[in-house]
């Protein structure tokens, strides 16, 4: 009598396992793919600071041949701090 009991059993803990092996491909597969986006944001990231550091530095030196070494750094500083002050500004409106 405890054999068909056994098979019972099996049969119960195979149909809570399928659900469980299920979820846990689901899950897999969303970890998958958020690996990839958050990859793929990182080299948009990296390749945006690149960018901005070659248009400073351009900028830098034709301001620089315009007008001179200390009015260059103060032009390109204060393009830096007004753009950092908008930023906070909207993020300070956005939070409201």
């Amino acid at each position: 009598m405890s054999e068909p009991g056994r098979e019972g059993a099996s049969s119960a803990a195979v149909l809570l396992r399928a659900p469980a092996a299920v979820a846990g491909i689901a899950a897999a597969n969303a970890g998958r793919r958020i690996g990839v986006a958050v990859a793929g944001y990182l080299v948009v990231a990296g390749l945006f600071v690149a960018s901005l550091c070659f248009l400073t530095l351009a900028g830098y030196r034709a301001i620089t041949l315009g007008l001179g070494k200390v009015y260059a750094a103060l032009i390109v500083g204060c393009a830096y701090l007004v753009v950092d002050l908008l930023v906070a500004l909207f993020l300070a409106i956005r939070r409201r």
